[in-house]
């Protein structure tokens, strides 16, 4: 056996004379250049391909950007060049300097500053928190020195932060923030969010804190039949929400309960549906722009107390037109879990977020929840190739409902508690 390796060592120093062989001594560093183009350069953005011009540079054994360690390729390695890519991570310690280790384990530093890509805002962990409450956004290419203004209204800025990485920021907001978009700066760039801070931008379906929680300004008026949902302040977000329990568990296969069900069904018993503009039973299309429904999204705030976690079933996202469900047409539940003619049901959004570890709770704080209306794909079951959302008439009736989406889980008591319904522009 070991006559064999031998053998096999020696065949591999005959068939590759060229062998890259770590070398003694120093290496030293005359300028830096981009690998692909003659331009020298003193910095560089992550993940760029960089070469080190030189001399005994097959004396390095690692090379560092910073507190990153590179991946060094041998065959892009030379007596007076070494190609490179700048590592993708944030560095824990930014010192601005390349370090080069030796086959003796000396270093050799170098000046050369690591530049992430300009700032990425994608969301927040609660968009209707309250000034003086931490949030955290989440996006990428975050790192300090960073500013973070609510640039509408006073332009009220973050002045210290709870913790930074590259791909979430951690922050007290301001006393003084007003509702808009957040603007994140750095050294790479700006980034604005794609949502707005406490602003429904138009696409209000409701608060729930309208005077009996009804009311044109607080958005609509939850209409179906059997809503057991009780309204309460407490601990809320931003006024009263909505609060969904049941005396009978939510069963492993997320049972129809529809203790668990909000309704916003257009239409009031008297004529045309889509006549009507204002208070009960209006058509939510008539009220909110859904023209360019395939860059928007459903959100809400939701709180799912720890003692009360929810381990079965899919929150449901049903839009549909009127004559699908309008109190004066169908009058009926069957557009919830098929077509009229028996054929592939609406199309619906469905959030089962306890599917990754079996539960989910959000720890008795709010959360916002968002689902593209580009998601709103699945039949009742789960299954794909529902009828789709084609055009804004299709947002005429909003069921939302914690029952069935096709997933097996445990048998459970949640409590929902949901708040500021709302169909916006994510793009």
């Amino acid at each position: 056996m070991l006559l064999a390796a031998a053998a096999l060592g020696f065949a591999s120093c005959e068939d590759y004379p060229d062998a890259f062989v770590l070398a003694d001594g120093q290496p030293t560093v005359q300028y830096v250049r981009y690998a692909d183009r003659d331009v020298l350069i003193e910095q560089a953005f992550m993940g760029e391909v960089v070469c080190f011009v030189g001399e005994n540079l097959c004396s390095v054994r690692e090379l560092y950007f910073n507190d990153q360690r590179a991946v060094l390729n041998t065959s892009f390695m030379t007596e007076n060049t070494l190609v490179a890519a700048v590592p993708g991570n944030l560095p824990k310690v930014k010192t601005d300097k390349v370090y080069m280790i030796t086959k003796g384990l000396d270093t050799l530093a170098y000046d050369f500053k690591v530049l992430l890509p300009a700032p990425v805002i994608k969301s927040m962990s609660c968009e209707f928190q309250q000034p003086g409450k931490d949030v955290t956004v989440y996006g990428n290419y975050f790192a300090e020195p960073m500013s973070l203004v609510f640039e509408d209204g006073n332009g009220a800025e973050v002045t210290s932060f709870k913790s930074v990485s590259m791909t979430e920021v951690t922050f007290t907001i301001p006393a003084d923030a007003k509702p808009g978009k957040i603007k994140v700066t750095t050294e790479s760039g700006v980034a604005r969010s794609p949502f707005s801070y406490h602003d429904f931008c138009g696409g209000l379906i409701t608060d729930f804190d309208g005077p009996n929680n009804s009311s044109s300004t607080h958005g609509v008026v939850p209409q179906g039949w059997n809503f057991s949902g009780t309204y309460s302040s407490e601990g809320g977000i931003s006024g009263n929400y909505v609060e969904l329990k049941s005396a009978n568990p939510l069963d492993a296969n997320g049972g129809w309960n529809e203790d668990f069900k909000i309704d916003f069904w257009c239409g009031n018993w008297n004529g045309d549906p889509m006549g009507i503009t204002d208070g009960a039973g209006v058509p939510l299309c008539n009220i909110i722009d859904f023209t360019n429904f395939q860059n928007m999204a459903l959100k809400f705030e939701l709180c799912i107390p720890s003692s009360n976690p929810w381990m079965s079933g899919a929150i449901q996202l049903i839009f549909c037109s009127a004559d699908k469900a309008a109190n004066d047409s169908w009058q009926n539940n069957t557009f919830l879990h098929t077509s009229a003619d028996g054929g592939p049901d609406l199309c619906r959004g469905l959030y089962r977020p306890w599917e990754t570890t079996g539960s989910f709770d959000t720890g008795d704080k709010w959360i916002t929840v968002t689902v593209p209306f580009s998601e709103f794909t699945y039949n009742a079951n789960g299954s794909a190739g529902a009828v789709p959302l084609s055009k804004p008439e299709d947002f005429a009736s909003f069921v939302i409902w914690a029952w069935n989406g096709g997933v097996a889980g445990t048998e459970c008591t949640p409590v929902f508690r949901i708040d500021n319904l709302r169909a916006v522009p994510v793009k």
